[in-house]
């Protein structure tokens, strides 16, 4: 691909060892279509250190100029969501495309400031739900679509992790006011991959919960959680399907993530030992009826994924970047072919709203329509 058609990247959050130096990075760097253009922190000092480690061709203290230069074609935003709203909307109202982490705002009415102000504008978005991207969960769509268990009829999904280490200077991860904790970051994954593969949320039951209150920060000194660890619901989608999702960031020792999908003519198992945005995703199934042959045995049976799924990228399937490069190569693409991308700002208010129905469920003690 020549330069002239590559899409050029401003990376707004450089500096380790935020989620922008472990994944969009190394992202850019790896993704087909995209330059890296500019970087943006909030100090000259650490901008020029993540040009120099990463190679940008330019670097901002500032993102209104990085917005301003007519160089960047797409601004990636991945601070922490309190900045989320005020630096999209900086970079939207300079006319550039944005592909956002999760969450996408601090709140619902954040989000769809976000998402009308692209849509006035005619801008493509994107938001972080890069694990819609991981291999096994995109062919494991595929196959529920096809047939492969028939007609869907419930599901089981859970992400079981432990607690994950804070430093002081990043406290803000503690505090539910700052879009943290098992509700708006593990929840909101392990809910998607759901909605991907399923079909949409219409009514959740749901309790968030602090079950393990005390923490310790990882150079010392002791704090409280005073954000959800624990995530139970009951789930309702679109075509009748019902399941259960649970999340837990107390569980120790970890036991990853795994969805498990049931059909009228067989069962499909997603397993990854941690974040499956991030982490190998095996797929075990049976009966399969469709082209990957049919099994006759009352055992599930681990399915191997086609080669083609894959990307061959300098980063691998188990990086941080792998699964986000997927996703900005597909963003890419979307963009200059003039197609919409998803998921985009407004799959992400659909999200949002979703997580405040689990709220409003553990407020209300019953089922509350996500619509």
């Amino acid at each position: 691909m020549s330069d002239v058609d590559r899409v050029r990247v401003g990376v707004v959050g450089a500096s380790p060892p935020g989620f922008g130096d472990r994944a969009h990075l190394p992202a850019i760097r790896s993704a087909e279509g995209l330059t890296l253009e500019a970087v943006c922190t909030t100090r000259e000092s650490t901008a020029r250190a993540a040009a120099e480690k990463w190679g940008a061709r330019k670097w901002y203290s500032n993102v209104e100029d990085l917005c301003a230069d007519p160089d960047v074609d797409l601004v990636t935003v991945a601070v922490r969501p309190r900045l989320h709203h005020p630096l999209a909307m900086a970079a939207l109202r300079a006319g550039k495309p944005v592909y956002c982490e999760w969450p996408l705002a601090l709140n619902t009415a954040e989000a769809r400031e976000m998402t009308a102000l692209a849509d006035r504008a005619g801008l493509p978005t994107a938001v972080g739900l890069q694990g819609r991207f991981a291999p096994a969960v995109a062919w494991a769509r595929r196959l529920v679509a096809e047939g492969a268990v028939g007609r869907p009829l419930s599901f089981v999904v859970s992400q079981m992790l432990s607690k994950f280490e804070v430093d002081s200077d990043r406290s803000w991860l503690v505090r539910h006011e700052e879009a943290s904790g098992a509700l708006f970051v593990a929840f909101g994954h392990v809910i998607d991959s759901v909605r991907l593969i399923l079909g949409d949320v219409e009514s959740i039951c749901a309790r968030q919960l602090t079950l393990s209150p005390a923490g310790v920060y990882s150079e010392g000194g002791t704090f409280e959680w005073q954000t959800a660890d624990t995530v139970m619901a009951m789930a309702e989608l679109s075509g009748g399907v019902i399941g259960t999702a649970y999340v837990s960031n107390t569980t120790s020792p970890p036991q990853g993530y795994s969805l498990r999908i049931i059909g009228e003519e067989g069962q499909m198992v997603l397993e990854a030992p941690s974040y499956y945005q991030f982490s190998p995703v095996r797929v075990s199934a049976g009966p399969l009826q469709v082209s990957v042959g049919r099994k006759d045995s009352d055992h599930l049976e681990e399915v191997e994924i086609p080669a083609e799924q894959f990307s061959e990228l300098p980063v691998t399937e188990g990086h941080s970047g792998y699964n986000v490069a997927r996703a900005l190569t597909a963003f890419a693409e979307a963009i200059r072919d003039g197609r919409r991308f998803r998921p985009d700002f407004r799959d992400g208010v659909d999200l949002h709203r979703l997580l405040d129905a689990a709220v409003a469920s553990g407020e209300e003690s019953g089922w509350v329509s996500c619509r």
